[in-house]
């Protein structure tokens, strides 16, 4: 165990050097920066290269970080720019509402909030930034898979079995595929008691400038309250998920996409 950690250590050291003063170096470079032997460098080298970590200069032999570093950091800033967008957008939401308006984001077949803005009320919805959420049970998820591709939607249900979670949880793959489609035709979802008892919530998705569902905006309160104010909260969250979807590039065929006719 102690090797492995050892070892996953060393790799970061290497990868660490990288930075804008040091965007290319070699392998002697390297072994010295990290105070590890030039033949354990190599073999560290000749992995990193083989899965597309780093890429050599054939003319200068010498080392930069790859594609595979490449796509890993857009898909940080991709998030990150969500956050950036979405956040100045949470609090009024939050106050608007009156209950917990928080941004999810996919992550592999789910979710993970990492926005949370809590409404003023002393009875609420609380949960925390990095918690995960299921893609078919809650409105958060729902309202991202139902804009997913029919593969995309098999896989979930595949993966995921439909395991009841909470009471309301939609458990029958049919039931769950004509649910979809009604959420691409109004362009929100809701949800009670399918993932926390007691608690209902309306959700939007987020689009990017590809078109593609990347993230979803929802409130989230105590059951009675959110039925009472369905209409208000169903404007407000559309509301908001159409200008973050705007200012990410996608503004013009929001409404199309999100109404189902596209």
């Amino acid at each position: 165990m102690n090797k492995s950690f050892n070892t996953l250590e060393k790799v970061m050291d290497v990868l660490s050097m990288f930075d804008l003063e040091h965007q290319e170096m070699s392998a002697q470079e390297i072994a010295q920066g990290v105070a590890m032997p030039l033949s354990t460098t190599y073999r560290y080298l000749q992995a990193f290269l083989k899965r597309g970590i780093l890429s050599r200069d054939e003319a200068t032999g010498r080392f930069s970080l790859g594609l595979a570093v490449a796509r890993l950091g857009l898909l940080a800033c991709e998030k990150i720019s969500v956050i950036g967008v979405c956040h100045p957008y949470l609090k009024p939401l939050a106050e608007s509402s009156c209950e917990t308006a928080a941004l999810t984001v996919l992550d592999g077949l789910g979710l993970v909030y990492v926005d949370v803005v809590e409404g003023p009320r002393s009875v609420k919805f609380s949960v925390g930034r990095g918690s995960a959420l299921p893609l078919y049970a809650g409105s958060p998820g729902k309202a991202v898979l139902a804009f997913k591709d029919q593969a995309f939607i098999d896989k979930v249900i595949q993966t995921t079995r439909l395991a009841k979670l909470g009471k309301n949880t939609i458990t029958e793959p049919e039931r769950l595929r004509a649910e979809l489609a009604g959420i691409r035709r109004l362009g929100f979802s809701e949800s009670d008691s399918e993932f926390d008892l007691g608690v209902a919530s309306i959700a939007a998705p987020i689009f990017d400038h590809r078109g593609e569902v990347i993230a979803s905006l929802s409130v989230a309160g105590p059951t009675d309250r959110v039925i009472q104010s369905k209409p208000k909260l169903i404007d407000l969250v559309l509301d908001a998920a159409r200008s973050i979807s705007t200012q990410l590039g996608y503004g013009k065929n929001w409404k199309s996409r999100s109404m189902g006719t596209s």
